[in-house]
Parts: C-alpha cells; sequence; structure tokens
C-alpha cells in the first residue's frame, strides 16, 4: 500500500499554538508531509498566517484581523490565558512563513479565509508567491475564491472544503477543480460516493488517527488532514527511508 500524505492541520496544535512556527516546526519532526495553514489578511492587506476572523481565541482581542494593521498584528501575544504574558508565539505572515517552508520542501495546503473574498489582487499575490514549491494547492470554504482563481488562468491547483448543503451538483460541474476535502464524518457516505463517481479526489480532514480506514482506504482519498500526524504515520507503518 503506498502511504496516502499526511498534512499537519495548522501545524501541531495539540502540542504548540497553532499556526505558529513552533506548530509547523514540531509538524515536521514528527515527520508530517505537508502542512495546511490558514491566510487571513490585515486591514493593510498583509497575509497572515492565522485562522479565525478575530484573536479573541488566541489573544484574547475582539478585534478583527481586517479592522487591524500588520503593525497592530505583530505585537500580538497568542498562547494560553494563563501563560502567555510570559511565554508566547506571535503571528506570522505569509512571508515569513515561506522562508521556513520553502528550504523544507514541504507539502503545502494553503486554506484562503474569507478576508480574501473579493480582493483579486491579494488572491494572485499569495499565489504568485508560491511559484517555487512543487506541491502546492490552495483550499477554500469559499469558492468564489477557487473561481478568482481559475478566471485569472493561474496554473494552480486548487481544493474546494466541502460542507453538506453545498450546492454539489454546481460544485461538480466545475471540472476545474482539483481535489474536494471533506470532514471525516463524510467518509464512505453517499456524498463521498458522489464526488468519486464525479471523478474528484478527497483529502479528508479532523481525522484523529485511530481510524479503522487509515489502513485501508478508499482510492478516492490522497490526503489525511490532522492535528495528530505522527499517530497516522505510525497507523501506516512506514519503512524508513
Amino acid at each position: 500500500m503506498s502511504n496516502i500524505p499526511v498534512y499537519a492541520h495548522r501545524g501541531a496544535p495539540n502540542r504548540e499554538v497553532e499556526n505558529t512556527m513552533k506548530a509547523f516546526q514540531r509538524a515536521i519532526a514528527l515527520g508530517a508531509d505537508g502542512i495546511e495553514l490558514d491566510l487571513q489578511l490585515s486591514a493593510d492587506g498583509v497575509a497572515f498566517v492565522t485562522h479565525d476572523i478575530d484573536f479573541f481565541r488566541l489573544a484574547g482581542s475582539n478585534r478583527r484581523i481586517t479592522d487591524m494593521s500588520a503593525e497592530e498584528i505583530l505585537q500580538l501575544k497568542l498562547g494560553r490565558t494563563l501563560t502567555r504574558k510570559f511565554y508566547y508565539s506571535r503571528v506570522l505572515t505569509f512571508d515569513e512563513f515561506l522562508q521556513f517552508a520553502i528550504p523544507a520542501r514541504i507539502k503545502l495546503n494553503i486554506e484562503l479565509k474569507e478576508s480574501f473574498l473579493g480582493k483579486i489582487e491579494k488572491i494572485i499575490e499569495v499565489v504568485e508567491k508560491t511559484k517555487g514549491i512543487e506541491d502546492v494547492h490552495f483550499s477554500s470554504f469559499e469558492f468564489s475564491i477557487l473561481q478568482t482563481i481559475h478566471a485569472m488562468g493561474l496554473n494552480v491547483q486548487t481544493a474546494f472544503i466541502g460542507k453538506k448543503n453545498a450546492d454539489w451538483d454546481y460544485v461538480l460541474s466545475i471540472k476545474k477543480i482539483d481535489a474536494i476535502h471533506l470532514n471525516k464524518k463524510f467518509y464512505d457516505s453517499e456524498l463521498m460516493h458522489k464526488i468519486w463517481d464525479a471523478g474528484f479526489p478527497i483529502r479528508f480532514y479532523n481525522v484523529k488517527g485511530n481510524e479503522k480506514y487509515i489502513v485501508h482506504p478508499h482510492e478516492s482519498v490522497i490526503g489525511w488532514i490532522t492535528d495528530y500526524p505522527g499517530k497516522i504515520i505510525q497507523r501506516q507503518k512506514r519503512n524508513p527511508t
């Protein structure tokens, strides 16, 4: 059995603060094949590696990233509420992340979040910065963001992050999309088989590593997106190189 690539979701967030340099370094140490990261835009158009539209969960701030300058965002302290005053991480710019990721030669799954909606020039700017990366794809819940990539003729792999109530007949008619990302709860579901029958491979997220199908996955699966990359790699019983 060939091993399905394992993408570390936001790095290794069960060990370090998500989407931070420490989380990404930990993911590589655990043997992850790829990294899944999220991008949001600041008020002055700088791409930052962060998931939420605000910083309440990670920094105790209700301010939205779209209302903050890059300089303000770089001052934030991320971490657990009780310890981040003294032991903290900070928000990475996308440029800083690339300085780390390109030499590491690791696969990238870059999720473009809602702050990119309608920002055509910024979407193109981000895609252009990844041209030197051998294995990269862009994913989004926002279908229009992927359509912008296609309309601009940007030669890059894309993946739609699906929800049950998506207009699947429409989505599956857009042949320029390269893959679908699904929550693991849809594994072996009618939706999974519909997607595969339409010719789209699938990466599953929220995978924990204890699922029985990890060892003998369905032929549609081309990636696992997980908080526990080490556990899945161990289940795959990879041969040392």
